[in-house]
């Protein structure tokens, strides 16, 4: 009896054995999987049934609810109940899915699309899965922001969203939580992290001098190394301004970028425009072209429409081509150079490089012996409007002996000549004609250096270890004093200074060894370098010594950077005149950045009767979720702010608003822009 109890145990285990094994080997689709608390298969019509916590795995997709039927006729699957579909990382939930295992395409009731990597959140009430990136949304919403209550969303009646591209849609309309705030009666901006065409958020802003502003960008990626940005700028007071900024890489790292903008301006009733134009050739890592075109359609074009590339105070603008070739010893410079000088009255007078080329030799040793031979040449087209013009040969072969004096000091002694040859083209702005001619000038000079080091065990549980050392210096150079009127005036190259001048140095180097953690960590911890000069006669040329020439002490000169800690940085530097006991020139700056966004400095910069401000600048992330910042420049000489800059962000986790305030003297100027998290990136 007991025997046969047991038996019909068995036999109702055995019938209510878990579905997954039944499913596993019964469904005739073997790359299909199904796991529920029950299953049925009908005979008759070829349809499964699954219920409770049924999993459905199939191509990578993984499909739960809390019903499924599947017809194996059609190849078609309905859902019903919390139904949950992910594949890879995008996640799709409704009430009912209705699938076509043949052509992937799915429709589902009361839907909700998230893509964790592009940030996308999209509602609707009905939503058809094309393929794994494509969806169409009837009665839908979006938005980047969590949800079930988002601070911003697009509302549509349509949607076609592609996961790898763009988002478009018709009558669309823009929420700030549920409130409208605008229409567009169509729309496409892209929804992935990586680059992709499309328009991005506009800018709004108000000038003193340009009125009302509304800058509309459109970002396009034509290739993976090549996009383009289009800017249609409306100012109330000066027209419609167009702009294009172009990027490329090229193969070895060569790239390049153009911007351009131009605007009739309503103002002067006249076309205004800017080109700016870099580019990096490289031919082989021996040879290279450079070029940088800066063009603008007048002088005043950088002061008026300058603030939209940041180059509103620029003092001069330049075209220059180079092309470089070295070897192992020479290298060889062709370049030109196109200035003009925005602060002059016109550009006439302005000296032109066009072309020129040089020629640099580096040391090298005569045989074993303690002397070397180096050289720099350069050879000029010289031109302007107005003055002398003609070509230059500059040619400085230099001999250098470097004795073994062992370790303790360093000595080096060098002697070479200037030859300088001059054709002359034209008559100078006197009248006189600048003979043609050249002229050979000697100079000579000596170095003398030795350091002295000391490491210093400290008890100190960050800092181990101090090393200091001190570098003594002297210098001596001299060129003969030589009569140079009866040569043509370019520039300082034409006018060699008569120098005997002893030149006296010492600089103080600390530096520590840290250990913050497990490992060691070196970091500086001050320089300080004091530096005077003697002229025994002759001149000197240094703009920032007041010094009258005929004194033989030059200014003394202080230069230091001081590390505080690894967050704080005090930098010194300052020229005291040794005569009439006062400094000439002092540049005091301190700074602390915590590299979290938190940052404070200060500067003062002072040239004794010449210029005299103040720069400070602040920038904090600590008031959450706000990021404020404000820079200012204070002229004492004359009484007025140079320039301030007020910013402030607020962040949010899906939008952002940034709203900057600048303030120069005769404008004044309000940005405002929004940015979208995940919309319209570039």
């Amino acid at each position: 009896m007991m025997r046969i109890y047991y038996l019909l145990i068995l036999f109702t285990l055995c019938y209510r054995l878990p579905s997954t094994w039944a499913a596993d080997s019964a469904f005739p689709d073997e790359n299909i999987h199904i796991n529920a608390d029950r299953m049925n298969q009908s005979m008759t019509d070829g349809v499964y049934t699954a219920e409770g916590n049924v999993v459905v795995l199939w191509k990578g997709m993984n499909l739960a609810a809390d019903k499924i039927r599947y017809e194996e006729a059609t190849h078609m699957l309905y859902a019903t109940g919390s139904v949950v579909m992910t594949k890879e990382s995008n996640i799709l939930k409704g009430d009912t899915l209705t699938l076509d295992l043949d052509t992937d395409r799915a429709e589902m009731d009361s839907a909700r699309l998230t893509s964790p990597e592009t940030g996308m959140n999209i509602s609707a009430e009905k939503l058809i899965r094309i393929n794994e990136s494509e969806y169409k949304a009837t009665s839908t919403e979006m938005t980047t922001c969590d949800i079930p209550d988002p601070s911003w969303k697009f509302g549509a009646d349509k949607l076609n969203v592609n996961l790898l591209g763009y988002a478009t849609g018709r009558n669309v309309i823009f929420y700030v939580k549920d409130l409208p705030v605008l229409y567009l009666p169509w729309i496409a901006f892209p929804v992935v992290l990586e680059k992709r065409s499309g328009l991005l958020f506009p800018q709004i802003g108000y000038s003193k001098s340009r009125g009302m502003q509304l800058d509309l960008p459109f970002y396009w990626v034509i290739s993976p190394s090549q996009d383009l940005q289009f800017d249609l700028d409306l100012l109330s007071k000066r027209g419609i301004g167009t702009g294009i900024d172009y990027r490329y890489i090229r193969k070895r790292g060569s790239e390049g970028r153009i911007s351009a903008y131009s605007i009739y301006d309503q103002l002067d009733n006249r076309w205004r425009w800017q080109l700016n134009q870099e580019h990096k050739e490289i031919f082989s890592r021996e040879a290279n072209l450079r070029m940088a075109v800066n063009a603008n359609s007048d002088r005043s074009f950088l002061s008026d429409f300058g603030a939209k590339s940041g180059e509103y105070n620029r003092q001069s603008s330049e075209t220059v081509v180079n092309v470089l070739k070295t070897w192992q010893n020479y290298a060889v410079n062709s370049y030109l150079r196109y200035s003009e000088d925005l602060y002059a009255t016109d550009n006439r007078s302005t000296l032109q490089t066009l072309p020129a080329i040089s020629m640099s030799g580096v040391r090298q040793q005569f045989f074993s012996l303690p002397l070397y031979f180096d050289v720099d040449a350069t050879a000029e087209n010289l031109y302007r409007k107005t003055g002398t013009t003609g070509q230059r040969l500059h040619v400085f072969p230099r001999l250098t002996l470097l004795p073994d004096t062992g370790n303790y000091l360093n000595v080096s002694l060098f002697t070479g000549a200037h030859v300088r040859g001059y054709t002359t083209d034209r008559r100078d702005s006197s009248g006189g004609i600048q003979a043609s001619g050249g002229d050979v000038l000697p100079e000579a000079g000596l170095r003398l250096s030795t350091s002295l080091t000391r490491i210093y065990d400290t008890n100190h549980q960050l800092l181990k270890k101090i090393r200091h050392e001190i570098v003594p210096e002297i210098s001596y150079n001299f060129v003969p004093e030589r009569d140079q009127k009866r040569l043509p005036l370019y520039d300082y190259v034409d006018r060699f200074i008569h120098r005997n001048m002893i030149s006296l140095s010492v600089t103080s180097l600390i530096n520590g060894k840290f250990f913050p953690g497990d490992t060691a960590e070196y970091r500086d911890i001050s320089r300080i370098k004091l530096s005077a000069d003697y002229a025994i006669e002759g001149g000197r040329r240094d703009l920032l010594t007041l010094v009258e020439s005929q004194r033989s002490w030059s200014d003394l000169t202080l230069e230091s950077d001081t590390w505080l800690t690894k967050l704080l940085r005090l930098t010194f530097d300052s020229r005291y005149n040794l005569y009439e006991k006062n400094l000439s020139t002092a540049v005091v700056g301190v700074e602390a950045n915590d590299r979290q966004g938190n940052l404070i400095g200060a500067g003062y910069q002072m040239s004794r009767n010449k210029v005299e401000y103040f720069e400070g600048r602040i920038s904090t992330r600590m008031i959450k979720p706000l990021n404020l910042s404000y820079t200012g420049r204070y002229s004492f000489d004359r009484g007025d702010f140079l320039e301030s800059v007020y910013a402030a962000e607020y962040r949010h986790k899906c939008w952002s608003v940034n709203l900057a305030v600048q303030q120069r003297p005769g404008n004044q100027s309000y940005t405002v822009n929004f940015n979208l998290a995940g919309l319209g990136s570039k």
